[in-house]
């Protein structure tokens, strides 16, 4: 069979190739489910080049040992060929690498005795050189010792077929291809023991291209690399280029796939650098912002905002989608990451336009109004109404400027921000008109406040420039009721009432107007 000659050189690019898939999946070995399967890679890669070596060697003793250099890593493929399906379908692997020690103990004992059994022959009761199509190499007869420690070796790669099978019966539908293309892919191995001898196949190396299948299979459906994917190349530079950041888990709540957008804002959210996230928990994410970790757990989809400590102004919008909604609970979820910083700047300038006056940086009449209505009387305390503003303003403008009336302005607004900001609301309800609701015990605690404050102002002197200040004084009115029938528009006219009074009256003085009258009309 002419083919047959370049048959060494087939097994030389198996091994280049399973050398590459096994550097190739190097980046990933910290990733669960994925730890082990560059080790079986690289181990496939040896398998393939020694018995290239086998075939090519000239010597009976050259052929002998690259015969004794492939026992190693075919019987560690097998026992590595069940530890990546194990970590793949098993929700817990903790302590899966003492066991592999502990499983390798006898196959450290079997590649002893082979190089050594020259002296003992304890594994081989006879070695020859065959020949068969053209292809030489090394025939053995295995003791029933050796048989025994090849039977203990096959066990790992055929309860590996049977953990994977259980894991296929509960896949969901978005997984079923992958593990059953695993699943085909590893039973070539595993039935080829057992139906080469029927089937007399004795060509050397035949074995090694069994291994070919499954790491293939495992490369394409765990890796998914886009020189050799199925999915197609643009859907994977969209993926990896796409500004919103894309997060998939698996059943077990591991990172499995994620692209660098989603890389930056985990480490922005988690606050804590890592080359990737791949293979991470997301409970990383989870525990830090646990008003999504409900809906994730149960596998709830939700639209979530989330605002990194210590970054402000930072938000990120958050899109959970349930992998299978059918069967929520054995799936992954999918994690959608937006970055709506800029948009919720826009909403809180929007916000602060439309309640917050410009120049005093109080709130605007409206806003004022619409938060007082909201008060409520509380057991043991009445609600307390002021106005005031600055007396003799026009002077001081048509005296100073207008800038130095701004400057008044600003300066008393600062004033009240200082004594009220965690006491009550604060508001420019008018051009130098002011407005301060809070809860009081009674009218004249009330009206002892009302006149501390106006008594703070009499010291304070506004500095209009380097050479002039003023001592602003106020006028104010002041309207207090403990009824709950009570509306602002009550307060508010009382308190009017009792300003004009104050106004008309010398100014710089505190006027206390009348209870409101009973209404029965509901707040707001």
């Amino acid at each position: 069979m002419p083919w047959m000659q370049g048959y060494p050189y087939y097994l030389l690019m198996g091994s280049v190739l399973s050398l590459y898939m096994g550097v190739g999946s190097y980046k990933h070995h910290n990733t669960p489910g994925r730890r082990y399967l560059w080790i079986l890679m690289l181990l496939v890669s040896l398998i393939f080049a020694a018995t290239a070596g086998e075939i090519l060697a000239g010597s009976f003793q050259a052929k002998l040992w690259w015969k004794n250099v492939q026992q190693a890593p075919l019987f560690l493929s097998t026992i590595f060929t069940y530890a990546v399906i194990k970590e793949y379908v098993s929700r817990s692997t903790e302590g899966l690498t003492k066991r592999l020690v502990f499983f390798c103990i006898p196959v450290v004992l079997d590649v002893s005795l082979i190089f050594t059994d020259s002296y003992h022959h304890l594994m081989r009761s006879e070695v020859s050189v065959a020949t068969v199509a053209g292809v030489s190499g090394i025939a053995v007869e295995p003791t029933v010792l050796s048989m025994i420690l090849i039977a203990y070796d096959q066990l790992f790669g055929l309860y590996a077929v049977y953990l994977l099978f259980l894991s296929l019966l509960n896949a969901p539908k978005y997984s079923f291809r992958r593990n059953i293309m695993l699943l085909f892919g590893l039973l070539v191995p595993v039935l080829a023991v057992l139906f080469l001898p029927l089937l007399k196949i004795t060509i050397t190396g035949f074995t090694a291209f069994t291994y070919l299948p499954p790491i293939v299979a495992a490369y394409l459906s765990l890796f998914r690399d886009p020189r050799l994917s199925l999915y197609p190349l643009a859907k994977n530079k969209i993926f990896e280029n796409m500004k919103d950041g894309i997060v998939l888990t698996d059943r077990y709540d591991h990172i499995i796939d994620i692209n660098e957008a989603a890389d930056a804002i985990l480490s922005e959210l988690i606050e804590e650098n890592a080359e990737s996230w791949m293979g991470k928990s997301i409970h990383l994410l989870l525990k830090r912002h646990g008003h999504i970790s409900a809906h994730y757990t149960q596998r709830i989809e939700g639209q979530f905002e989330i605002e990194p400590p210590g970054k402000n102004g930072a938000c990120f919008g958050v899109a959970l989608i349930a992998m299978e909604r059918t069967r929520a609970e054995n799936t992954g979820m999918l994690l959608v990451f937006s970055d709506l910083s800029e948009k919720k700047r826009y909403e809180r300038e929007l916000l602060h336009q439309a309640t917050v006056d410009d120049l005093t940086g109080l709130y605007n009449r409206r806003h004022f109004m619409r938060l007082v209505q909201n008060y409520t009387v509380q057991d043991g305390a009445g609600i307390a109404l002021l106005l005031f503003d600055i007396d003799d303003f026009k002077l001081i403008n048509d005296t100073y400027g207008h800038m130095a009336g701004d400057l008044a302005l600003v300066d008393l607004s600062r004033k009240i921000l200082q004594v009220y900001h965690n006491n009550g609301i604060a508001g420019r309800v008018g051009g130098e008109e002011f407005a301060v609701c809070f809860f009081a015990g009674s009218e004249s605690a009330a009206l002892q406040e009302a006149e501390s404050f106006r008594a703070t102002m009499g010291e304070h002197i506004v500095q209009v420039d380097g050479l002039n200040s003023i001592q602003l004084t106020v006028s104010i009115g002041i309207a207090f009721t403990e009824r709950s029938d009570v509306t602002f528009e009550d307060l508010y006219r009382e308190a009017d009432e009792a300003l004009y009074l104050s106004k008309a009256t010398g100014k710089n003085r505190v006027t206390l107007g009348r209870q409101p009258a009973a209404r029965q009309v509901a707040k707001g």
